[in-house]
């Protein structure tokens, strides 16, 4: 292929990517203004002045706990991998990753900034990114299998949201298990090309995470404690609001539920359709759409709140020009 082509190439991809997020603005845009219509402004207003401050830095601490516990379940896997990375570097891995998740057009870049720093750390980048996509895939499971799980004690259930768990949940294990075996096609590990040896690294490297079923096990059960706090972060919101507590079940159905609508790639980054998933979910308990539309915008905005320190973090990072060999926080087993 002449460079001519290969570059005519590149530039409709990144033309075609840009119209994909301009698209999907749109739609979140348009979803956020028929909610907004249909929702009284005054009643909004008179609910976010009326959220106690305190409850914004306990939100805040019941966030950074989660991104802890993350930090963690992502440790599990690296270890499975022979690879030890301190906490206090994952965890402002992970952080540095939200930053970009809640300030760019996909929570894809933070996946991705998550796999260059680690990868940097541990001289894998096929590892890291292994760990990072199977860490992904059991936040899927278990995020279903909480909404499932709950859905069976639920006041409320709905069958709409889960059916769409139970999709999702059979599709999450089906990739982990895919993920774990390190399948390659013969034809592809034949080949020479930069792309199909970086599949093979990958693949290799998610099969050696198989030979440790117990560190596995130990990031289910993690990844399990971060959509609990998760939720929990939900619930301080609705008590900052003086909105009645949802019940553990129902708070957990409701987030799960939501959560897996804002993973459909159809908005940008969720917005509208976990909005939209707010208002339809907590009608049942006597939420009005105003008080259900103020949860949401106030989890989200919490998050990104959160978030802004991992921006800080990212340009401390950049400041100290780290590298592998000065980081001080990785062994190779």
């Amino acid at each position: 292929m002449s460079e001519t082509a290969t570059n005519t190439r590149g530039e409709s991809r990144k033309k075609n990517k840009w119209v994909g997020t301009v698209v999907k603005l749109v739609i979140s845009v348009a979803l956020l203004l028929i909610l907004i219509l249909n929702t009284d402004i005054q009643e909004i207003s008179s609910a976010l002045s009326g959220f106690r401050p305190s409850f914004i830095l306990l939100s805040l601490a019941v966030i950074a706990l989660a991104i802890l516990v993350s930090a963690l379940k992502w440790g599990a896997l690296l270890k499975a991998q022979g690879s030890r990375v301190s906490l206090g570097r994952l965890f402002c891995a992970y952080t540095i990753g939200q930053f970009f998740n809640n300030f760019l057009p996909s929570s894809i870049g933070g996946d991705g900034m998550r796999i260059y720093l680690i990868g940097k750390d541990t001289g894998s980048a096929a590892g890291a990114a292994a760990t990072v996509v199977l860490e992904r895939i059991l936040a899927m499971v278990t995020l279903s299998a909480l909404g499932l799980i709950s859905a069976l004690f639920a006041r409320s259930p709905s069958q709409i949201a889960v059916i769409l768990m139970g999709v999702v949940f059979l599709v999450g294990s089906i990739l982990a298990l895919v993920q774990l075996t390190g399948f390659v096609p013969s034809k592809v590990r034949e080949k020479k090309g930069k792309l199909a040896q970086s599949f093979v690294r990958f693949a290799d490297n998610s099969s050696r995470m198989r030979a440790h079923p117990r560190l596995i096990c130990v990031c289910l059960a993690e990844s399990f404690v971060f959509q609990i706090l998760n939720s929990l972060v939900v619930e301080t919101v609705i008590a900052g609001l003086g909105l009645p507590l949802l019940p553990l079940p129902d708070l957990f159905l409701i987030v799960s539920s939501s959560s897996v609508m804002a993973m459909l790639p159809v908005g940008l980054n969720g917005y509208g359709l976990r909005e939209g998933s707010y208002a339809y979910l907590l009608a049942p308990f006597g939420f009005s759409s105003a008080q259900a539309l103020t949860v949401s915008v106030l989890y989200a905005l919490f998050v990104s709140l959160y978030s802004l320190s991992g921006g800080i973090m990212w340009l401390m990072e950049k400041r100290s020009g780290r590298t592998a060999e000065n980081a001080g926080g990785t062994q190779h087993e």
